[in-house]
């Protein structure tokens, strides 16, 4: 097997849960290769799968957002077979034993594509030759991507034709998480479907970096891999437990959010709680609001259940503004406010509907009815944000 320092042709980074195809590929293919299988990533190919040393599987991954990659005259088509022949002559890969796939997402068509892929007679594949001869020469110009279609055409015919035997089309997916998702459907709950892509891509894709900075081959065992998701699926899969989807958001959208001062960062710095209390606060609201929605709209939360959850919350912003007012009279009201803050933040957590919630989750809506002034943390924070809003 090459080395990773000599690394094979065909490598380039769409996004999907927010990682590119390439990632998304992969792990799909250390779900589905065989468990005594290794997958690489932009090792052999785009994504490559290993056996006992042996390159068994090499797929170019081609996103088809804004363009069709498999058009005719297209560079990444013709520059995909390029890859291949040149791996094939650096010993990389066997074309006798190795299946060869161009995977494009959305579903494209290419007639000189689909051909290819649909082919496996000697006869056939010499006839398609002279048709994208005769088709090339009836061009104006020369395509594009003339110099590699010239440089397939020129290989070793029994080399040509071992790649066209083993080559398949693959380009029916909306989208690189469908056969993903299909994948998981009957292991997996379906509210915990996405949670359990990004988990799993975000691994893979980790795993891979890793290897890389130890200067090792970018190749990932599939049967301890998939150990590691097993036990992660078993960990979250609870009826008792909700699960965030929503990522932590960037120092730059919390700054953005501060910058704004929307009403629940007013009300902190009523108080005159410091930047990182602010930061934390953005964060929480931002995730939770994220999560209201998602778990909403995918029914994993009925709607009415947060109007439940949030009258708990004001109850007991109540109580405990009580007990700050009676134990610390003496001290200023902006103590006393950040006092309550802190008290109602820490506080042991509410489930919501019987179900633990993220720990983001009770701040972030503590922070939510905060925007909407239904509790408040300063004692005078109706009359202040009432001046404020004069001013």
């Amino acid at each position: 097997m090459s080395s990773a320092k000599s690394k094979a042709k065909g490598a380039a980074p769409g996004q999907y849960l927010g990682y590119a195809l390439q990632p998304t590929r992969l792990f799909f293919h250390l779900l589905d290769c065989p468990p005594n299988a290794a997958v690489g990533l932009e090792f052999v190919d785009d994504v490559s799968i290993h056996v006992n040393g042996k390159t068994t599987y090499a797929e170019q991954c081609k996103s088809a957002l804004s363009q069709n990659p498999i058009s005719n005259w297209h560079v990444d088509l013709w520059k995909t077979f390029v890859n291949w022949l040149e791996n094939i002559e650096k010993g990389h890969i066997d074309p006798t034993t190795c299946q060869f796939r161009l995977y494009v997402t959305p579903a494209k068509t290419g007639p000189f594509a689909a051909k290819f892929s649909d082919i496996q007679d000697e006869d056939e594949i010499k006839k398609l030759i002279g048709e994208i001869e005769k088709a090339r020469s009836a061009l104006l110009k020369p395509p594009t991507c003339n110099a590699n279609v010239q440089k397939f055409l020129d290989a070793d015919f029994t080399v040509i034709c071992a790649i066209v035997r083993n080559f398949k089309l693959i380009s029916s997916d909306p989208d690189p998480l469908e056969p993903i998702r299909n994948h998981l459907a009957s292991t997996v709950r379906h509210e915990l479907i996405d949670t359990a892509c990004q988990y799993g891509i975000g691994e893979a894709k980790r795993e891979i970096d890793e290897k890389i900075r130890n200067n090792q081959p970018p190749l990932i065992i599939a049967s301890e891999f998939r150990k590691r998701f097993i036990a992660f699926i078993r960990a979250h899969d609870s009826e008792r437990v909700l699960h965030s989807l929503s990522e932590a958001p960037t120092d730059e959208i919390i700054q953005s959010t501060l910058s704004q001062a929307p009403t629940f960062v007013k009300q902190l710095a009523l108080i005159n709680a410091d930047v990182e209390t602010k930061s934390r606060a953005a964060g929480d609201f931002l995730r939770t609001s994220g999560d209201r929605t998602f778990w909403a709209d995918e029914g994993i939360v009925f709607r009415e259940s947060f109007k439940t959850y949030d009258e708990q919350l004001i109850r007991r912003n109540k109580n405990l503004g009580t007990e700050v007012q009676i134990a610390h009279s003496t001290v200023s009201p902006e103590d006393r406010g950040r006092l309550l803050y802190a008290k109602c933040c820490e506080a042991p957590p509410i489930d919501l509907e019987q179900r633990v919630v993220p720990g983001h989750f009770m701040p972030g809506s503590l922070n939510a009815l905060a925007d909407r002034a239904e509790i408040g943390w300063h004692p005078d924070f109706i009359k202040l944000l009432e001046e404020n809003a004069d001013q």
